[in-house]
């Protein structure tokens, strides 16, 4: 699960991001208004834990763009607003929480988890699109029951894709996804199109129904 934290306290957002790495989520920061619009825009994620208070806006204005999103992410509002107008604004926009600072670590982990349980009830064994699949216990990618020989990158690749299959990933979540905590140590996203280019390849010599189509401007997606 990817989270963007949106909180302009550089002390509080290191000691968030950090409690919520440990617990296995994949983080993302952003100190202002738009920074954090500007990854919302490029890339995908499960929730936005966001602050009211930015530099350059409000978090409310923000949560507006979210709601405008044709998938978009749940939104856990944190705030020093205690006031019963402020969460009852929040709440009635759509956050799936409000959380009053200060709060203890453990309560703001207890509140992601529950959200992303009832986002995600259940999450299926296998992805399937057309006549290709994708355990999840196994990791395992086939086509008409057949295992494609894939390297542990395209693997995630065509995961990524799989799992975000009704819309359209962006090249930079893509990135992230597929490097996770060595995303900084490259400079282009060229392995990305080998990547690409490579599964494609793939796909297509076993006789894929399915292949990963560029939507110009905006990335990728599977058809």
């Amino acid at each position: 699960m990817k989270i963007l934290l949106v909180e302009d306290e550089h002390l509080l957002s290191t000691s968030m991001r950090t409690a919520l790495e440990d617990e296995g989520f994949g983080c993302e920061t952003a100190l202002t208004f738009r920074e954090a619009e500007n990854k919302l825009v490029t890339k995908l994620f499960d929730l936005v834990v966001l602050d009211l208070n930015l530099p350059g806006g409000l978090g409310f204005d923000l949560f507006e763009y979210i709601k405008a999103m044709e998938t978009r992410p749940g939104v856990l509002i944190i705030s020093v607003r205690d006031s019963l107008t402020d969460k009852l604004r929040g709440l009635n926009l759509g956050a799936d929480d409000y959380l009053v600072k200060p709060f203890h670590l453990d309560e703001l982990l207890a509140r992601v988890r529950s959200i992303l349980r009832r986002r995600h009830p259940e999450e299926p064994s296998e992805l399937i699109l057309g006549n290709l699949s994708y355990q999840l216990d196994a990791q395992q990618a086939s086509v008409d029951g057949e295992p494609l020989k894939l390297t542990p990158s395209q693997l995630r690749l065509l995961y990524y894709l799989l799992l975000n299959r009704k819309r359209v990933v962006s090249k930079e979540s893509l990135s992230d996804y597929v490097l996770q905590e060595n995303v900084d140590m490259v400079d282009s996203l060229d392995y990305l199109y080998t990547h690409i280019k490579n599964v494609r390849h793939k796909l297509k010599q076993a006789g894929c129904q399915v292949g990963i189509e560029t939507v110009y401007g905006l990335g990728y997606t599977l058809q």
